[in-house]
This record gives structure tokens, C-alpha cells and sequence, in this order.
């Protein structure tokens, strides 16, 4: 799944934002199960931003796989949930 660039950008200034205080800001990721610690570093590679953020992880069992990453109020959802909406949307503005 690709990251929306606006979004990912969104993430990167909230951050920068944040940790110009001095502090860390605090980014919430939820997934279907709890992650480990070599998953939250795959994701820290992958969008390195997250690297200067304070990353809780919550379980959410209504999510069936992916995860949705939250901080202060924007959310970039990953999860297959918000694929397979997605996909119902085209399906019923196409039938």
C-alpha cells in the first residue's frame, strides 16, 4: 500500500513541529495485533520521521490486517479495512 504523499508530509511537519519544544511528539499506531519491536522498526525505516516520535501501539481487533497510523488529528489508515472500502465504493459507482 502506498502512503499519500500529502499525508506523509502532514506527518513530517506535525512532527518537526513538535519537536522543536523539545519534546516528543506523540504518534499512536494501530493494528490488528500487537507489533513487535522489529516490525515498529521496519515501519521507522520505511517512513523516518517516526524515528523522533514517541510510538505507542494499541490493538484494535476490528482491524483485519495493516494499521492505521494517528497523530494529533490526521490519520493515515493502511489497513485492509479502508482497501476493501475503498473497493466497495468503486463497486457501486461503477454497477
Amino acid at each position: 500500500m502506498e502512503i499519500d504523499p500529502v499525508l506523509k508530509e502532514e506527518l513530517k511537519q506535525y512532527i518537526l513541529a513538535k519537536t522543536k519544544g523539545g519534546r516528543k511528539p506523540q504518534v499512536t499506531i494501530r493494528a490488528a495485533y500487537k507489533l513487535t519491536d522489529h516490525e515498529i522498526d521496519l515501519l521507522k525505516e520505511r517512513i523516518e520521521i517516526l524515528r523522533k516520535a514517541d510510538i505507542s501501539v494499541e490493538v484494535e481487533k476490528d482491524i483485519l490486517a495493516g494499521f492505521v497510523i494517528q497523530f494529533d488529528s490526521s490519520v493515515i489508515d493502511l489497513s485492509l479495512n479502508s482497501e476493501l472500502k475503498s473497493l466497495e465504493h468503486a463497486l457501486y459507482e461503477t454497477a
